[in-house]
């Protein structure tokens, strides 16, 4: 690694700004899409993250011209054209179906729930996890049940009292390896109550296929990216897997200001530049997937961003750069908007957010009532 970066003829010189514009228009954040792409975008950005649903609702508002409630609740669960799952790093994500035999695949490979550190914490075996795992999916295929309702199926297939009290657990212990496995999804809730069933037969391409297949998705959505970014984001290789990953791949070096990168060939490109405001929800994917080290947002204020408990905060996204964070209030269908940028803003970013603003008083609803700066 030492020395310069670019030895190879094919090596490519860029700066953050230059980066900024690349994940823009691969996050469709340069300019929202036309309504009808919502699937095209979330599978190009490789999905949305949903550990909280109505986030995930609004970074395809972000993202598409004239998308709505109606269609996301849809797709989710009438039509099931987008699935929840538990995905990357253990979290909620919705995944195009239609791609879920490489996610699925890729996921098979995590294997963390199988060693002997993970059993004797839970409390398992690994007989019974590969058994709840088979369960499930034979309990949940045709119907969709209550977490109770999915444990009660489980104590009854199985004899064993022990794996439905595991599995009543809030955490989804057991839950989200039958998900990994392609047993489980979610349904739509029961009133307040969260319900599972079985996303139905896919044809799973094989884990090294599929590993290689989402790191070449990782890099059309994130790259410029280095090998500790993709580990970062998976979440099942280490530095050296994912190096071995990534140089399987047809890609092109980058020197992103001193740090070895690399894009997918053929992906660099003069670009237009990037300016767009938008307002991001918390957890939307272009913050989460964004390298904690910089270059997307202001050091000073990765805290702010970056919040404990893994909380990634709604941002004012200016040109691709994180210049604050907002929140958003219904009251008696009125809505708030609160803005608190990291430095004062000029009056183009203050008209875009406003419109935002109205935007998404548009899809959420009830009319704008007041935005803030604070």
């Amino acid at each position: 690694m030492g020395g310069s970066i670019c030895r190879k003829l094919e090596c490519v010189k860029l700066d953050w700004e230059e980066a900024r514009a690349l994940r823009l228009a691969r996050h469709q954040l340069h300019r929202r899409a036309p309504r009808g792409r919502e699937l095209r975008v979330a599978g190009r950005i490789c999905g949305l993250h949903a550990q909280l649903l109505s986030s995930a609702a609004l970074s395809l508002w972000a993202r598409i011209e004239g998308t709505s409630l109606e269609w996301f609740q849809r797709a989710l669960w009438r039509e099931r054209t987008l699935v929840k799952i538990w995905a990357m790093r253990g979290t909620l994500h919705l995944l195009p179906a239609r791609d879920l035999p490489v996610y699925l695949g890729a996921l098979g490979t995590y294997r963390h729930y199988l060693t002997q550190r993970w059993v004797k914490y839970f409390g398992v075996t690994r007989k019974e996890i590969e058994l709840v795992i088979e369960t499930v999916g034979e309990v949940l295929s045709g119907r969709a049940l209550t977490r109770d309702q999915l444990a009660d199926a489980v104590v009854e297939r199985t004899g064993s009292k022990k794996l439905g009290v595991i599995l009543r657990q809030g955490w989804g212990v057991l839950l989200k390896p039958a998900s990994y496995r392609g047993q489980l999804c979610f349904a739509e809730g029961e009133g307040a109550r969260v319900r599972f069933t079985h996303p139905g037969p896919v044809r799973q391409l094989e884990p090294p296929v599929a590993l290689a297949e989402l790191a070449r998705r990782y890099l059309g959505a994130y790259g410029p990216a280095t090998r500790d970014d993709f580990a970062l984001w998976w979440r099942g290789t280490s530095r050296a897997q994912s190096q071995r990953l990534i140089e399987s791949l047809e890609v092109t070096p980058v020197d992103l200001e001193g740090t070895r990168a690399y894009l997918l060939a053929g992906a660099v490109r003069p670009a237009a530049e990037a300016r767009s405001v938008r307002l991001l929800p918390a957890f939307d994917p272009y913050v989460v997937g964004a390298p904690r080290s910089g270059g997307l947002f202001p050091a000073a204020h990765k805290a702010r961003i970056f919040r404990p408990q893994g909380w990634i905060s709604p941002v004012l996204l200016v040109d691709g750069h994180v210049e604050g964070v907002w929140r958003h209030e219904r009251r008696n269908g009125r809505l708030e908007v609160l803005i608190e940028p990291f430095a004062r803003q000029p009056p183009r970013v203050r008209a875009g957010a406003a419109e935002e603003a109205e935007r998404l008083a548009v899809f959420l609803g009830p009319r704008l009532d007041k935005l803030a700066w604070r």
